[in-house]
């Protein structure tokens, strides 16, 4: 399972091609970064959506509520066999939502498949444990 230069790169280019877009509240660019039976998991109750259309519908949601957000990943931690990459990474979200901004510090886990349009996502799992948002 020796990680090839060439997937390093397509995987890492996806993987900030997805905060890109989601800084700019770009739910279009998020979702031509998606397979279509993409798998969301976030760490408070009832964040488990299922299909590009709920996922897509959870991040116009959460883009609606702030009026700035950014991510931005640590080390990116890559491995893949053939044609399926996974990733793991700390983050750190900043939000910014009536006037008070807010530091999230998780983690995040992705699966991505490479397909015929490139690298998508196929899962992804952000998490802010406990004591994560300053």
């Amino acid at each position: 399972m020796a990680l090839s230069a060439k997937t390093r790169e397509a995987v890492t280019k996806t993987m900030y091609a997805y905060a890109s877009a989601y800084g700019r509240k770009d739910a279009d660019g998020v979702a031509a970064l998606l397979a279509p039976e993409v798998i969301g998991i976030g760490s408070e109750k009832g964040e488990w959506v299922e299909g590009r259309d709920e996922y897509v519908s959870a991040i116009t949601r959460e883009c609606a509520a702030f009026d700035d957000i950014s991510l931005e990943y640590g080390d990116l931690r890559i491995a893949a066999d053939g044609i399926i990459a996974w990733v793991a990474t700390p983050f750190e979200m900043t939000i910014t939502a009536d006037g008070r901004v807010r530091h999230l510090h998780g983690r995040l886990t992705a699966v991505l498949m490479n397909t015929w349009d490139g690298w998508r996502f196929v899962q992804t799992h952000f998490s802010v444990p406990e004591g994560g948002e300053e």
